[in-house]
């Protein structure tokens, strides 16, 4: 409300020379399948994977066994209908889901069994709740994976992030999840592999979340 949503270069570009302008349209980061929604969304499709990354994939890892969810570059689980149900944390306003963080346990188990190392994994969340309450699951043999907040993994990539997005109620309402710009950096974050957690039915309120399950 007091203008701290417009960044610096959104104020800037309105009165800067189209010669002083440039999108810089390359990224060495991601695999295609991963950069597709953000580039859509945010890049109006002129944000091209670099031909050393674009197809990148976990299963041509040294040690990583190659199967079809080592091959695969993007997953989605929807937990609509799960009753994966968001809760509040006690003395806090943040959110956490119980479930949900269960579930994103499940999936780094997975990973580690197929031998991907533990220093290329983060698990992350907008909500500080939910990242305290992934830190409590971990097996103490796996304390030194990362787990983090979206804003604090900013400017940070791993070869697999696995976010959890927490909200699930029956009224919509999604909090930080609105920040389309925040969830831009969580979901740019991995380089060979992305999943991503979250109930549909609840995301689906806004425009932003339906075209991400298209």
């Amino acid at each position: 409300e007091g203008g701290l949503s417009r960044s610096l270069f959104e104020r800037l570009m309105p009165s800067l020379p189209d010669e002083s302008k440039s999108l810089l349209t390359i990224q060495y980061r991601m695999h295609k399948n991963i950069m597709g929604f953000s580039s859509a969304e945010f890049y109006d499709n002129q944000l091209v994977a670099d031909k050393s990354v674009a197809e990148h994939t976990l299963a041509e890892m040294e040690g990583v066994q190659d199967n079809d969810k080592t091959r695969e570059a993007f997953l989605f689980i929807d937990t609509a209908g799960c009753s994966f149900e968001e809760a509040e944390e006690p003395g806090t306003q943040s959110r956490f889901n119980r479930k949900e963080a269960e579930l994103a346990v499940k999936q780094l188990e997975e990973l580690l069994s197929f031998g991907v190392k533990r220093e290329n994994i983060a698990l992350i969340s907008p909500y500080s709740a939910q990242v305290r309450f992934l830190e409590s699951l971990l097996p103490e043999k796996e304390k030194d994976i990362e787990v983090g907040s979206v804003d604090g993994f900013q400017g940070r990539e791993k070869e697999v992030v696995i976010v959890t997005l927490v909200r699930s109620n029956l009224e919509g309402e999604l909090g930080f999840l609105v920040d389309k710009r925040r969830m831009n950096v969580a979901l740019t974050r991995a380089r060979r592999k992305l999943i991503v957690i979250g109930d549909s039915a609840t995301l689906s309120s806004i425009p932003f979340y339906r075209d991400f399950f298209v």
